[in-house]
């Protein structure tokens, strides 16, 4: 794990560079690309929050903290918590989606941060030594959209939190369909067997930030857990830039 000093460091590098591309560049709006800083008014405005309280185990919205959550929590089977700071709509959605199909790497930064406050609380009180793996993407999807989101997102994420980032931990072994597709009839059945440990040795026995974009079903996420798992890995934090 980096030390705090060349975390800090590295952000104020980061905010340089900024500073000096804003002087040449104006900002525009991570979401329509509209001069603005960060989001513009509009865009501000359909950015769906989701504020607390929240279920500490599955991220859900319960009456007031400690009060029960009323989702069945058998279907998260695998994961310590999940965690997403916006709702998949509005400007959340379009984000994603530049993100996704126009490797928008500012509308990816965005969310990362927004994703890296989220969880920076359960890193400081849970465990400050996992590692972050994100959802993998099969090689011929890549090379066709010639960006992969959850590994940006990934990687952005884990320097803010101050954890390493595993970037070939995991591996897809085949090109599923988009879980969203018509032709879909199971989303778990999509995903079985679609993913694989590169080398287990380097994860037993730690404790994991999976990454991915969005979660809507659960069933990618499902799937990436039990596979973890049967690698040794000791427990798995979700974290995602939007839940359905």
């Amino acid at each position: 794990m980096s030390s705090p000093i060349l975390i800090g460091l590295r952000r104020a590098a980061r905010e340089f560079a900024r500073a000096c591309v804003d002087g040449v560049c104006p900002p525009e709006c991570a979401a329509c690309a509209v001069p603005a800083d960060s989001l513009c008014r509009d865009c501000r405005r359909r950015l769906c929050l989701r504020p607390p309280p929240l279920c500490p185990r599955c991220g859900s919205p319960i009456f007031t903290v400690g009060s029960p959550c009323q989702q069945d929590h058998r279907s998260f089977w695998g994961l310590a918590c999940c965690r997403a700071p916006f709702s998949y709509r509005g400007t959340a959605g379009e984000l994603v989606r530049r993100g996704k199909f126009r490797a928008d790497r500012v509308a990816l930064a965005f969310l990362a941060r927004a994703m890296s406050d989220r969880l920076a609380p359960w890193v400081l009180r849970s465990c400050r030594r996992a590692v972050v793996v994100s959802v993998p993407m099969h090689p011929r999807k890549r090379r066709r959209r010639g960006l992969d989101q959850a590994a940006v997102l990934a990687e952005l994420s884990a320097d803010r939190l101050g954890l390493r980032y595993q970037p070939r931990a995991m591996a897809r072994l085949r090109e599923t369909l988009p879980q969203g597709d018509v032709r879909v009839t199971s989303r778990a059945h999509n995903v079985r067997d679609a993913f694989c440990v590169r080398c287990p040795s380097r994860l037993q026995g730690r404790v994991v930030v999976l990454i991915d974009d969005v979660r809507t079903s659960g069933s990618t996420a499902l799937e990436c857990a039990r596979v973890l798992r049967s690698a040794g890995v000791r427990r798995i934090a979700l974290l995602t830039a939007a839940q359905a």
